[in-house]
């Protein structure tokens, strides 16, 4: 098979998202079971051309966009020893400004769906010159969305899969929008009930195979959870080609005995690494050195939906039973200031760092007891993943890829604290039942380690990938 892997962002170029992370690694896991593997992206202007040896292809196109003829060059990487060909789109109009979605203050760019637009058609006008040989074309969310009804409306009989990382973003675009696009594919276009476009929806009524990033996340989506009556309606026509398949992570990267960014390895079979390994998280961010109280810790966008507004009306209590935090991420200005306040309320037992850092990500998930994670709603999610492959016990709420991913505690069993529903008061007592296992020690460490014998690699997701693709 040769599969063409269609995304907007592709780690480590370009990065906005978990959607990177997956196309950056998928990829590769997938290069053992099939006969060519490409992946195309758009080359911003931020990516580094001379850092990964980016060059001409010797590939020059153009395309139609509301009449206007617009250009391309095809880049692709050099001297590279990978087993993926990657290939990348060059726009000076659309894609050689900073930043992939979004400018400097946050606000998304006004031609983004022109962007993408453009973006889908240049990967159907490779298709077209056949300069990209293809049997499975693999898109991913609504920047790519369009290419499967793209591809019928041409007569091209090669087979799609969409996958869904996030039913929230859609990728409306306006009647107005809609005609710039070539008039085939216009016919084919279902109206939403707002009057608009949904580039998401399009792919879901047009591939040859959906899934999305968990088994939960499926069954959610199939059940219209948190969805309008017409995405669901789009949803439950397609339930014959859809399933769920739970991301994977780079074990390589994350790997407690060989990560660079710790300066203590530790396994599941010699962890005393993990107490040294906090004892440095503990001094280096001004939090009191005190190894037997639980350290919770959180890397996380800062936004309503991943559980912060449980999180925050909880700190004073369980600073008062002796517990530390230490939370990693920015976003909401308003949450930000609530965990400001609270670290400045609480000098020495809570921290909170506001961006975002690499090395300090992987010391929190070397170094803490615990990882706080009770996402209202969460696709698949990555971070409970890191926290069980380095013994940091997640705390998470039944939903999505983490009720998946993450089983709850029994003495001799589970793998991790899952509540439902989303309360206050499940939350509470989810962290009330770590703190107490926490204090013993022997149940403790047999937590940890069965946390870090999960398999959650990316060749165990590429071969379910591998299945749908022979279908």
């Amino acid at each position: 098979m040769k599969i063409l892997f269609v995304s907007a962002e592709v780690a480590p170029f370009s990065k906005a998202g978990g959607l990177a992370d997956v196309a950056g690694s998928l990829p590769q896991a997938l290069t053992s079971y099939v006969s060519s593997m490409h992946v195309i992206t758009p080359l911003y202007g931020q990516i580094d051309r001379q850092l990964f040896s980016i060059i001409p292809a010797g590939i020059n196109g153009e395309v139609v966009l509301d009449k206007e003829v617009i250009p391309y060059t095809i880049f692709h990487q050099a001297n590279v020893n990978s087993k993926v060909q990657t290939w990348f789109i060059e726009s000076e109009q659309f894609f050689t400004r900073p930043g992939i979605y979004t400018k400097p203050n946050g606000q998304g760019f006004d031609d983004n769906n022109l962007r993408y637009f453009f973006f889908q058609l240049v990967v159907l006008d490779l298709i077209e010159r056949q300069l990209l040989s293809v049997d499975i074309l693999h898109c991913n969310d609504h920047h790519t969305g369009l290419l499967p009804g793209l591809l019928k409306a041409n007569g091209i009989k090669i087979r799609t899969i969409f996958t869904i990382h996030n039913f929230l973003y859609h990728g409306h675009f306006s009647v107005e929008e809609s005609k710039i696009l070539p008039k085939l594919l216009l016919s084919s276009l279902s109206m939403t009930q707002w009057n608009n476009y949904s580039a998401l929806l399009e792919g879901i009524d047009h591939a040859d195979a959906i899934n999305t990033v968990s088994p939960g996340y499926a069954q959610a989506l199939l059940l219209g959870e948190n969805l309008d009556e017409h995405s669901h309606e789009h949803i439950l026509s397609a339930q014959h080609k859809f399933s769920g398949i739970v991301n994977g992570i780079d074990t390589d990267y994350w790997n407690p005995e060989t990560d660079t960014y710790t300066s203590v390895p530790f396994s599941l079979n010699k962890l005393d690494g993990k107490l040294r390994n906090k004892l440095e998280l503990l001094q280096s961010n001004g939090l009191d050195v005190n190894m037997k109280a639980p350290l919770f810790g959180s890397i996380s966008r800062l936004v309503e939906n991943k559980g912060f507004p449980l999180i925050v009306d909880l700190l004073d209590d369980f600073v008062a039973k002796g517990a530390q935090f230490i939370f990693l991420g920015s976003g909401d200005e308003e949450i930000a200031k609530q965990l400001s306040k609270a670290s400045q309320r609480h000098p020495g037992k809570i921290a909170f760092i506001d961006g975002f850092n690499e090395a300090l990500a992987h010391l929190i998930e070397a170094g803490s007891d615990i990882f706080l994670m009770p996402s209202r709603f969460e696709p698949c999610g990555l971070n409970q993943l890191y926290s069980l492959r380095y013994g940091t016990i997640p705390i998470v709420h039944k939903t999505g890829g983490l009720s998946d991913t993450v089983q709850d505690w029994k003495t001799g069993q589970g793998t991790g604290f899952v509540f439902e529903p989303y309360k206050l008061e499940q939350l509470h007592k989810a962290m009330n039942r770590a703190f107490d296992v926490f204090k013993m020690k022997s149940e403790w460490t047999d937590l940890i380690r069965r946390a870090m014998s999960q398999d959650f690699s990316w060749d165990r997701s590429a071969r379910h990938y591998i299945r749908i693709y022979k279908t």
